[in-house]
């Protein structure tokens, strides 16, 4: 079994990146692990860099100053190369975002609670503010993650999505034998379009992680493990 899957550049502007989701074989939590899905991805794995993950909407830019260090927040930020960006999931959602025209990046860990307060657009325009990031010229990936098939959640919890996004006429969930399952894939991929992402540059790769449990760690599935799918991205 391979270590991680690869998403192979869906526009040859992107192709200064690289971009590798663990399988469930790695806990991306290991440095062990992590050294060697590194090596075998080409990862410089002495600037490797992550967050300390709370669920928040926290944004943070790595520079020269702080590469390697770890703060509280659930997005990074950086047009460094050779720094891979690593955030964890096991059904929250991941979403790498990619500057093309100004070769510069973002990954974002979007569970619920960064899903409804948009942490993907926050992402966005800390890029903007700080690269001159223009959404038009983003490709944003969402990762393996728990889909509108599998993430059942409580009626409080939808009608809470359901008032953060009032001039949506998306409906973000489904009622199947009074039990509501909440899609975290199009509230995010409603977020992007309407930071000015292309359609055509959303790219969701329905890679539900419960339903494939047997390839990613799925916190739900797997009994509240505390093993985590590794999304790491770095500028060549």
């Amino acid at each position: 079994m391979n270590n991680y899957i690869t998403i192979q550049p869906i526009d040859e502007k992107i192709d200064f990146v690289n971009l590798a989701i663990t399988l469930s074989n790695v806990n991306s939590k290991s440095r062990e692990d992590m050294e060697v899905v590194c090596k075998d991805g080409n990862f410089n794995i002495k600037n490797l860099t992550s967050n300390i993950q709370i669920h928040s909407d926290i944004v943070n830019k790595i520079d020269e100053s702080n590469i390697g260090q770890k703060k509280e927040g659930d997005a990074l930020i950086t047009n460094i190369p050779n720094t891979p960006l690593l955030i964890f999931t096991a059904d929250c959602v991941p979403i790498a975002i990619i500057d093309k025209k100004n070769k510069a990046i973002g990954l974002a860990h979007a569970g619920w609670r960064g899903t409804y307060d948009a942490i993907a657009k926050k992402t966005i325009e800390k890029m903007a503010d700080n690269y001159n990031t223009n959404p038009k010229d983003l490709v944003c990936i969402i990762g393996p993650s728990i889909g509108p098939c599998c993430y059942e959640v409580s009626k409080d919890l939808v009608e809470k999505f359901n008032m953060n996004f009032t001039n949506s006429t998306e409906k973000f969930y489904t009622i199947e034998e009074d039990k509501y399952k909440l899609d975290l894939w199009k509230v995010n991929e409603h977020i992007l379009r309407e930071c000015g992402v292309k359609d055509e540059n959303i790219i969701n790769l329905n890679l539900c992680t419960s339903c494939n449990s047997d390839k990613f760690h799925s916190y739900r599935k797997h009994n509240k493990t505390q093993e985590r799918i590794g999304t790491i991205l770095q500028i060549k």
